[in-house]
């Protein structure tokens, strides 16, 4: 998928922006470690505020790689296929992706809006709002990773309309 996408801009701006949220991690544990073994005075919302931070990163991260197709693949048999065979087993595998995502992202939406329904907190001494909040934003990515499925599915049968496969020579 061509990085000039409005998605896929959208998706590395949005990616790029959180991984930020890792340092904040950092600097807010360095305090917590300060707080309890310098001041004496431990807190009791920087766990919480890191864990919600880190799955925030994680679940960006899926709509991220898959805008560029760099995720982990099991690639020995693929390599191992003529070309012509590859464009078809990469359609193949982007149209079954984009069936799980579906589902995927039916099931997170359905979760996620009953989270906001019931406004589900964490049930901590803080009781913030976490889990509606990383429900949507689950439901959000998958959503957006189905539409990036989606135009891989179209780039791949406009390569395999113009038998022009990745790997080949232009």
């Amino acid at each position: 998928m061509s990085d000039r996408t409005p998605v896929t801009r959208f998706v590395h701006a949005v990616g790029n922006a959180a991984s930020y949220l890792f340092l904040l991690i950092v600097a807010i544990s360095a305090f917590e470690v300060l707080m309890r073994y310098v001041m004496g005075q431990p807190t009791i919302w920087v766990h919480e505020l890191s864990i919600a931070f880190a799955a925030t990163c994680f679940v960006i991260g899926g709509p991220y790689v898959h805008a560029s197709r760099r995720h982990i693949t099991i690639s020995y048999a693929y390599e191992k296929m003529p070309l012509t065979m590859q464009g078809w087993a990469r359609l193949l595998s982007s149209l079954l992706t984009l069936v799980f995502l579906l589902f995927l992202s039916y099931a997170a939406t359905v979760q996620g809006w009953q989270a906001v329904q019931h406004a589900e907190t964490t049930g901590t001494a803080l009781n913030w709002p976490l889990p509606a909040y990383l429900k949507s934003l689950f439901a959000l990515c998958a959503a957006i990773m189905s539409v990036q499925t989606l135009m891989h599915v179209i780039e791949d049968v406009e390569r395999i309309r113009r038998r022009s496969y990745p790997g080949s020579k232009p």
